[in-house]
């Protein structure tokens, strides 16, 4: 027997702070998992905040267009079956592969959008011809009549991942830290207007640096390079100066560290020549990614000690 089945569209709706997915983008299986190849292929000719930001939405998106479909996260489909690509003009495109192809709709259509670090992602999906019918095999819906998409009976749900080394070596990353505090001293003053040397934090980084490797790899290591220095307040003589350093990503041989340095208490020689005054909040100087090296037969035994650790 047929029955006529109301159809309606499905509107899907997800939201994030792109900072959530910053150390999953890192993690190889999280990219196979979650990224169709063309995806990858776009995010890999990109830098390292424009591709976060693009891997961010097209993350979003998928989780959107999951609620359009009416399935939940890992409940039959992989996130790489569903490829968000765009046109010429920019604009997403949506491609169902895989198991995500016996759920479409007639369409489905998905709108990103950035504000700063956080990312949202709309999807509607509409349906077959209005009035088409179904057989009550297909599961009528209690109460109004409706009928569900019909989902295919040989679709098993997703195991995820085991992530129970990666999360181990997260917990680690995440407890792999250093701190300085320093008073800066007169006799650093290099540029006019009694200006510190720029120089002067990076030698503090380089420091924090040396300590992180000495705690995961027992070896100073070698600092390979710096990347998104960023100086954004001055820095004098008087001024205590509150540097950190965190852990965020290791290869075999590299170890990836994030750098920050806050001005806590400032001298404030208007007042008085030994004057000095506590901030409100401490104040970003400078900000910065560095990338250090630790030797082959130090990164093996690092190794041992964390079994999840990538190839570099």
């Amino acid at each position: 027997m047929k029955t006529a089945a109301k159809q309606v569209a499905r509107v899907g709706l997800d939201v994030l702070d792109r900072s959530e997915l910053r150390r999953l983008v890192e993690r190889p299986w999280f990219l196979r998992f979650s990224f169709a190849p063309e995806e990858m292929a776009h995010a890999d000719t990109l830098g390292e905040d424009r591709r976060l930001e693009f891997l961010a939405g097209r993350f979003a998106a998928k989780e959107a267009l999951f609620k359009a479909l009416g399935i939940g996260f890992l409940q039959g489909v992989a996130p790489r079956e569903i490829c968000v690509e765009h046109t010429a003009h920019g604009a997403p495109v949506v491609h169902l592969r895989g198991r995500a192809a016996h759920l479409t709709p007639s369409s489905v259509s998905v709108s990103i959008t950035h504000k700063q670090n956080v990312v949202a992602a709309v999807a509607i999906s509409l349906p077959e011809a209005m009035g088409a019918t179904a057989d009550d095999a297909t599961g009528e819906a209690a109460g109004d009549g409706r009928t569900e998409p019909p989902v295919p009976k040989e679709l098993d749900a997703v195991p995820p991942p085991d992530t129970s080394a990666t999360r181990t070596r997260d917990e680690r990353e995440e407890r792999t830290t250093a701190f300085l505090r320093v008073r800066v001293g007169q006799e650093e003053a290099h540029y006019g207007g009694n200006l510190v040397d720029g120089a002067r934090i990076l030698r503090l980084f380089g420091d924090l640096v040396t300590e992180i490797t000495v705690r995961t790899d027992g070896d100073e290591g070698l600092l390979a390079q710096y990347s998104d220095i960023r100086f954004s307040a001055p820095v004098r003589p008087g001024d205590y100066i509150e540097a950190r350093a965190r852990l965020v990503h290791r290869t075999r041989l590299r170890r990836v560290v994030e750098l920050e340095a806050h001005k806590v208490l400032r001298a404030s020689p208007e007042g008085a020549d030994s004057a000095c005054e506590l901030l409100d909040e401490p104040q970003l100087v400078c900000a910065a990614t560095a990338t250090t090296v630790v030797p082959h037969h130090r990164a093996r035994t690092a190794t041992a000690r964390t079994p999840a650790a990538e190839e570099a």
